[in-house]
């Protein structure tokens, strides 16, 4: 059985309010929240999720002319899959099985170069809106865990990418893929090591049941093989990042996940990370992305990380990227 955590756990920062907005700012009805409490259980945000998305979904596909792909047609996909011997015939088969719902379903594709596979998900929206980037998020974010519990372990994308032009329609949800995110791209999809592809299907069908009943909205206090601990704690870390908040200590989203620090500790040891490196990780790439992405001077830059100051900023930048945060932004790196 799945491991749920009965007694409330703080949600990223961000995770709920951003879903809230957004059904604000489409005029549909938030359910059953007056107000935001400052700690939600597991199951309540769950709940949340799953009211959002389901409610934004039949928005977005209003606007679209298409009805949404029903729940019961995700689960009989989700079915059909377990019948596949390995990855790589499973996510043929949920490109078959998309192409029959077409065009409510989107288009799925699988692209091979060298020692990469990518997973293409097309949604095929003819509107660009921030719903429907949450909706076409949250898809995408469903078949990285169902590919990941089908084959029995995490798989790691090396790279994600958006079709959605705004990366701030996004956050704080992109800390869950423990990948770079690009956006603006032809599809959504991720990049993965092809030696996957030739992974078995472990699963069977007596343990499909338990799998669905809050797929793919569980993302705190997940079980292993669906929502990792990197991803997990990497979603604390950037929902922070995206709020200019300090960076949660490991044993304060240990608490929020309804584990010890210990555990979450061996936990992540166990997938080949630690908290020192995720950490290390989001401060590089969102500085990367602020140098990148935005007019901002250094010490802007160091301030909305959360250093004490541009110095100590220009140091760790220099550790982390072998140079400084001046010539990162000329050369455009």
């Amino acid at each position: 059985m799945v491991s749920r955590p009965a007694h409330a756990v703080r949600v990223p920062y961000g995770l709920d309010t951003r879903l809230l907005d957004e059904l604000h700012r489409n005029s549909l009805q938030a359910p059953g929240q007056d107000g935001l409490a400052e700690q939600l259980s597991a199951d309540s945000f769950v709940a949340l999720y799953r009211q959002a998305i389901e409610q934004l979904e039949e928005k977005v596909a209003q606007g679209e002319g298409q009805p949404p792909m029903r729940k019961y047609e995700v689960d009989l996909m989700c079915r059909c899959l377990l019948s596949c011997g390995t990855l790589g015939e499973a996510i043929h088969c949920a490109a078959e099985f998309c192409a029959m719902l077409h065009p409510r379903a989107g288009k799925l594709s699988l692209e091979l170069h060298g020692q990469s596979a990518t997973f293409h998900m097309d949604s095929l929206r003819q509107r660009r809106s921030s719903a429907a980037c949450l909706v076409d998020l949250t898809g995408l974010f469903c078949y990285l865990q169902l590919f990941a519990w089908l084959i029995g372990q995490t798989l790691r994308p090396s790279n994600v990418f958006l079709a959605h032009p705004e990366r701030k329609d996004a956050m704080p949800f992109l800390g869950l893929f423990d990948a770079p995110v690009s956006v603006g791209k032809a599809t959504y999809g991720f990049s993965f090591g092809a030696e996957l592809l030739a992974r078995q299907v472990v699963r069977k069908p007596a343990e499909l049941a338990v799998f669905l009943v809050d797929f793919p909205f569980r993302l705190i206090g997940a079980p292993p093989n669906v929502v990792s601990a990197t991803q997990q704690v990497r979603s604390f870390l950037d929902a922070a990042l995206a709020h200019e908040l300090e960076l949660p200590a490991l044993g304060s989203i240990a608490e929020a996940l309804g584990t010890s620090e210990p555990t979450l500790r061996r936990r992540l040891a166990a997938e080949g990370s630690s908290y020192q490196q995720l950490r290390r990780l989001c401060l590089c790439e969102s500085a990367q992305r602020c140098l990148r992405d935005s007019d901002w001077t250094i010490g802007r830059v160091a301030g909305h990380l959360g250093f004490s100051s541009e110095a100590a900023f220009r140091r760790a930048f220099v550790s982390w990227t072998g140079h400084a945060p001046s010539h990162f932004r000329i050369k455009g790196d």
